[in-house]
């Protein structure tokens, strides 16, 4: 999910939090207690307010609390491990997140400000709540770099299946049960008895709720659209292979697995636009300051717009040494590659033109656009498409993996 979208959610759906917790005055009871931080009796409630209007019922239960302690375990568990290990957004990180709001709301921060406050909202409060948005986030990415090797052999494989690019388009919407393997015979038939109580997805979401130990689970399992490059194999070559919407018992090395398929969708191809650009890249260094370096970026823009050539000026001035040989030739330049700013500049800068001089933090670039185009997909493209689906086949059983981890290597004290 993009920034602006995600954090938009979080304000929404924060909204009914906080105008509760304002409200709380009864002294809370404690419901858990995680290394140092409790869980409180408000803290369940409050949750369950935010999250009300995604649980299928809508109301409190016994198995729905106790989802959403075990969802709060896990935040705390992997804010706290994220904290352990140094990770902590900067300040000027939050402001982006909190600014993004704003601008998708279209309003400024002072008008967040505003909106806030009269939901009851206190804004220290929901900063923090972003804050660990960001932290939880930043940690899995990190997880899941550390542990998510995929070689280049994986890649050549993938892109020389029959059904990858196929694959790439299709989507599924599934629910998803899971019983860990702790104990591989009590967890086989624990899903078989769950399997034979499930005649509709009325009663898949029911169970779901009440047994499955997926990070999901409180919302009926549901996995939401999956492009089918990105499913465990596991998954891929069962639904393939049977027919009807309950699919199940799978085994894997996690555990035991049920889905339920609830919609399939074949959208059609999209063309990604690429640029063909080149830029001269000059830096402050220690005999010029920052402010000579601009005027240097300014007098090779006057130069260029007098009709020097852009290649021959690169060769001579220009510090990116990726690009310098070859006349700071990037070439085509795909959507994401480059940095916000430098991105912003290519796409406003028309074709046969020369931008003028702009900062990032590399140093002060001028570039020229020298054509653009539609394609598919280029090879280098494709390449890490395929790396990006290798990893989503994996990661959802690795972050798993690493939740139980930190399970079982932290205090939990449960009160009830």
């Amino acid at each position: 999910m993009k920034l602006f979208s995600f954090y938009t959610a979080i304000l929404l759906m924060c909204v009914p939090f906080y105008a509760a917790h304002a409200e709380q005055t009864k002294i809370d009871g404690i419901v858990a207690i995680i290394d140092s931080k409790a869980i409180l009796d408000s803290d369940i409630n409050t949750r369950f307010q935010v999250i009300k209007e995604r649980i299928p019922g809508g109301q409190m239960t016994d198995n729905i609390r106790r989802q959403i302690l075990n969802q709060m375990i896990d935040e705390a568990l992997q804010a706290n491990y994220a904290k352990k290990i140094g990770m902590r957004p900067s300040s000027s990180e939050v402001d982006k997140a909190i600014l993004g709001v704003a601008q998708n709301l279209k309003m400024d921060l002072q008008g967040l400000r505003q909106v806030l406050s009269q939901q009851g909202i206190n804004y220290s409060r929901y900063r923090d709540q972003i804050e660990q948005e960001i932290l939880i986030n930043s940690i899995k990415k990190e997880i899941i770099k550390r542990r998510i090797v995929i070689s280049e052999q994986e890649i050549d494989d993938y892109l020389s299946s029959t059904t990858s690019i196929s694959k790439e388009k299709d989507q599924v919407r599934l629910r998803h049960i899971i019983i860990r393997a702790t104990d591989p015979v009590k967890a086989k038939l624990k899903i078989e008895e769950i399997a034979q109580q499930i005649t509709s997805e009325s009663d898949f979401i029911d169970q779901a709720i009440a047994s499955s130990e997926g990070q999901f689970a409180i919302q009926g399992g549901d996995l939401g659209w999956r492009p089918l490059n990105q499913l465990p194999p596991l998954f891929v070559r069962a639904l393939e292979q049977e027919s009807g919407q309950l699919i199940g018992p799978l085994r894997s090395n996690a555990g035991f697995h049920l889905l339920w398929v609830m919609e399939k969708r074949s959208p059609n191809t999209t063309l990604q636009k690429q640029t063909k650009t080149r830029h001269i890249l000059v830096r402050p260094n220690e005999i010029r300051n920052d402010t000579q370096t601009k005027a240097l970026a300014d007098k090779l823009y006057t130069d260029l717009k007098e009709g020097a050539d852009f290649a021959a000026l690169a060769k001579e001035y220009s510090e990116d040494q990726g690009s310098t040989l070859q006349g700071g030739d990037l070439g085509w330049v795909t959507p994401g590659t480059m940095i916000p700013t430098f991105e912003n500049v290519m796409n406003e800068t028309a074709i046969g033109s020369v931008s003028q001089p702009f900062k990032t933090q590399f140093g002060w670039h001028i570039l020229e656009v020298e054509g653009r185009r539609d394609e598919d997909v280029s090879d280098q493209v494709k390449r890490a498409n395929a790396r990006q689906a290798l990893t989503a086949q994996k990661q959802d059983i690795v972050l798993s993996n690493w939740l139980e981890e930190l399970r079982a290597d932290a205090f939990i004290d449960l009160k009830e």
